[in-house]
């Protein structure tokens, strides 16, 4: 955290080295470049340097970070862990998974939301959440419920397994653009499997358009 409170100072400095800059070439004549404020050449060789910070290390410290700001947990680009864990949780805080592949997260406690974004082959273990749980453009994903969760989404996402707990059986479950979804409910201390319809049949009833679970005719 000292490292992206420096890291911000320096955003901040810059930022307003430019606005300083921004404010005095505001009153210069046109195609005048010259010197403001101590700068040669005026706003241009502030605003290449701002490009080059963004660029820079602005950039590779995000791909490497896991904590982006005080309510939001981010774990990036993790490949084969096992050891993910998030213990310290908060009502307001949010979990997003980004680019994890053949990895496992544990989320501890009770948090607002989370996100799983770009995974593949990922496991999420978490035991409250009083939001919503989104899966987005991932594949072979396994989750499962050790509390409560109201809603589950699921889009262009392709293999989703839900284990849902006892406690977690009025959870709603949101899919579209998604194959391959199943949801585990317990029953008799074991898991029964229920798979989630990818397809739909949609017909007039003389006053409305009804829509239900199309069967698979084999």
């Amino acid at each position: 955290m000292a490292e992206m409170q420096a890291l911000m100072e320096r955003l901040e400095q810059v930022v307003g080295r430019l606005e300083l800059l921004l404010s005095a070439g505001s009153h210069r004549p046109p195609g005048d470049c010259g010197e403001i404020n101590g700068v040669i050449g005026g706003v241009a060789p502030s605003v290449e340097a701002f490009d080059k910070l963004m660029n820079s290390m602005v950039v590779e410290f995000l791909k490497k970070s896991r904590i982006l700001a005080g309510d939001v947990e981010t774990h990036e680009y993790q490949e084969d862990r096992n050891d993910l864990v998030i213990s310290e949780t908060e009502l307001k805080q949010v979990a997003y998974i980004f680019k994890c592949n053949k990895s496992t997260l544990r989320i501890k406690g009770k948090i607002n939301s989370i996100t799983i974004d770009n995974c593949k082959k990922f496991g999420l273990v978490f035991d409250n959440v009083v939001g919503i749980v989104e899966v987005i453009n991932s594949k072979d994903i396994q989750m499962q419920v050790m509390g409560k969760v109201p809603t589950i989404s699921i889009n262009k996402t392709e293999g989703c397994h839900i284990y849902l707990s006892e406690h977690a059986l009025g959870c709603e479950i949101v899919s579209a653009k998604s194959s391959e979804m199943n949801v585990l409910i317990p029953q008799d201390g074991d898991y029964r499997e229920f798979p989630v319809p990818e397809q739909f049949k949609t017909a007039w009833d003389g006053s409305k358009l009804v829509t239900e679970p199309a069967e698979i005719m084999g």
